[in-house]
């Protein structure tokens, strides 16, 4: 057994009878550190949107459990690299853009797009060195419909086989995923633990009390809104209030009289998540990554359908942005009660609470340790 750790049999009971995680779980390194190797290190990571990858030569960077990784576009389609140079651990490339090799900025290591090394300054000099010997070190790179993912796991199922159905979901929405535009792309932090914020995110037990203004937008009443576990995701669904479509809203709200008539809410695990809200076509992509037990950092990114006025855009960004508001309140207070230790657990609704815990399942079924 792991030192200090519960044996994940008994972490489960406990999650069955709505039992939380013990606090130490949102608050301690070590488990963190677990996470990164055992969750993110061995899962799919939504590294950037496919239409920024169609030209020989683009490329995306991001990290995928603390990595930093690279996917090109070559000959061949899609290249995931470590985007880290076999000479000095410099990261090669920077950013996203368009480039006909990958060259470290430290000593001018040039890949070619396979991730072959084709030039080390000086090296013509070296006993024994082979440029052969020295490529950059491969992941896999997979792309699901408009998103596209990294691995650093080479025996993980394929990205396809963990969440190829949200696309039917997404389309059931009137949202044509080929269709949309990437409009903003815009990172942050949060003084939270990731876990505190998704299981945030995984309930709208809290909206009607915390949320005024997607409550006034979305029916989030128990009947209405449904919560459904689909294996490595899950979805959340409600539809659009009539009273909001009647412009009888006691909140001002975007204008949400537009095709989209559902609001859809998926997690794709571990970390990523992609929310349609009623209106005009539209979506919405957040990564949260953990930043030690007691932040998380992470890029939220928003598509629209072609056609779509740049008024409903700036209305519905900043609808979303007031949720996330109040999300971080929320999420920042959870986490200093975790960070006081005191109730070491906490007691969830089964029902309306059904996603965290099977978010929470997942968590140790990837890093507690096994029963002795």
């Amino acid at each position: 057994m792991i030192q200090g750790m519960e044996p994940s049999i008994n972490l489960r009971d406990a999650l069955d009878r709505g039992e939380s995680l013990p606090a130490r779980w949102y608050t301690d390194p070590s488990i963190t550190e677990r996470e990164i190797t055992h969750v993110f290190r061995k899962s799919w990571n939504y590294i950037g949107p496919l239409a920024e990858l169609t030209t020989v030569g683009d490329y995306v960077t991001g990290y995928a459990g603390g990595v930093p990784v690279v996917v090109i576009r070559n000959e061949c389609g899609l290249g995931g690299f470590v985007n880290v140079c076999r000479h000095r651990r410099h990261e090669v490339m920077k950013g996203r853009g368009n480039a006909r090799s990958m060259q470290c900025g430290y000593h001018a290591w040039t890949y070619d797009l396979t991730g072959g090394l084709r030039r080390a300054p000086r090296s013509d000099a070296e006993p024994n060195f082979r440029l052969g010997d020295f490529p950059l070190l491969p992941v896999r790179a997979e792309a699901l419909g408009p998103f596209v993912f990294v691995n650093l796991d080479a025996d993980a199922q394929s990205v396809a086989a963990c969440y190829g159905p949200v696309l039917d979901l997404i389309a059931s929405s009137g949202v044509a995923l080929d269709s949309l535009e990437l409009h903003s792309r815009e990172d942050w932090r949060s003084h939270a633990n990731w876990k505190t914020m998704l299981e945030n995110y995984l309930e709208c037990y809290h909206c009607a009390v915390a949320h005024p203004g997607f409550s006034a937008a979305i029916d989030v009443r128990p009947d209405a809104y449904t919560l459904s576990a689909h294996g490595w995701f899950s979805s959340q669904s409600g539809p659009v209030r009539a009273s909001a479509l009647d412009g009888n809203s006691k909140v001002e709200l975007y204008d949400v009289a537009g095709p989209v008539k559902q609001s859809q809410y998926h997690f794709l695990w571990p970390n990523m998540t992609i929310n349609i809200n009623p209106g005009f076509p539209n979506l919405s992509v957040d990564v949260w990554m953990p930043s030690g037990p007691n932040a998380t950092d992470g890029f939220s990114e928003q598509y629209f359908g072609p056609g779509v006025s740049a008024d409903f855009a700036r209305s519905l960004i900043a609808f979303n942005k007031q949720v996330a508001k109040e999300d971080d309140a929320l999420t920042d207070s959870v986490q200093r009660g975790l960070l006081g230790g005191l109730p070491d657990r906490g007691r969830s609704l089964t029902g309306s609470e059904t996603l965290v815990i099977h978010f929470q399942k997942m968590i140790v079924n990837a890093v507690a340790a096994p029963a002795q």
